[in-house]
């Protein structure tokens, strides 16, 4: 009937209403390996996207294909539960994601695409440089790094220094993860990777400044703004005698 007469609205309704009674359905199996109804959820919300799509309906187009990537993720890794989440065990499952493709759904799926809560994911990496610099890789690809985010992480990083400073007298000091005492240089590793990738020197030089301990990295940023002046402009160029070109001071 809705598609009888091109209520496209109605249509799209119904489609994403029956991927979240698929999905249900597949909650409600003795047997989680049979995804069958994951498959059929995850073509509604397709079909639902397309709809959405061609009435121009940017936003719930995006809303339904991030709820398909997302069963598309319970399907792949039926082990923990990605779908139906309330907005404290989103939160909770966003952070603890240490590959960015999974936490780029879940944050899609769940509205958590800011730069608060990207601030707490990769905070929650910062002891792991290795995984840091490859989440960090991944990250830019598609979204910026936000000052603010970087602002929020610098603080972070101040904090954890000056609440842990007191303890580095001890040979071995382990974390709640069993982290050794190395704990400084792993985090300092972290920032560092996050500091390469701030392209703007006076935002580098904020978080420099704010994080603390990297002096080598400010003496740069310094050096290098001191050779900038703040008012540069456009090179205006006029034509002088002999058909030369000469700069107009």
């Amino acid at each position: 009937v809705y598609n009888h007469f091109d209520m496209k609205h109605e249509t799209a309704a119904l489609l994403e209403s029956r991927a979240e009674q698929a999905s249900m359905q597949w909650f409600q199996r003795y047997d989680r390996d049979q995804n069958e109804d994951l498959l059929e959820s995850m073509r509604y919300f397709i079909e639902a996207a397309e709809v959405h799509s061609s009435i121009d309906a940017g936003n719930k187009t995006r809303r339904a294909c991030a709820q398909a990537s997302l069963v598309s993720l319970q399907i792949r890794m039926p082990d923990s539960k990605w779908l139906n989440l309330s907005e404290t065990n989103a939160r909770r499952a966003l952070v603890e994601q240490s590959r960015f493709q999974e936490a780029l759904i879940v944050a899609e799926a769940y509205g958590l695409n800011q730069p608060t809560e990207w601030a707490l994911v990769l905070w929650n990496q910062m002891l792991n440089p290795e995984l840091t610099e490859e989440f960090v890789a991944e990250f830019v690809a598609v979204l910026p790094l936000q000052p603010s985010m970087l602002i929020e992480l610098a603080r972070f990083y101040r904090a954890e220094v000056a609440a842990r400073g007191d303890q580095s007298q001890f040979s071995v000091w382990l974390t709640g993860g069993g982290m050794p005492a190395e704990w400084a240089k792993y985090l300092g590793r972290s920032f560092r990777c996050l500091l390469k990738r701030t392209r703007d020197l006076r935002l580098r030089l904020q978080l420099a400044t704010a994080a603390t301990g990297f002096a080598d990295v400010v003496d740069g940023c310094t050096k290098a703004l001191d050779r900038v002046p703040e008012t540069a402009g456009p090179l205006v160029l006029r034509r002088g005698h002999g058909g030369a070109y000469l700069p107009l001071m």
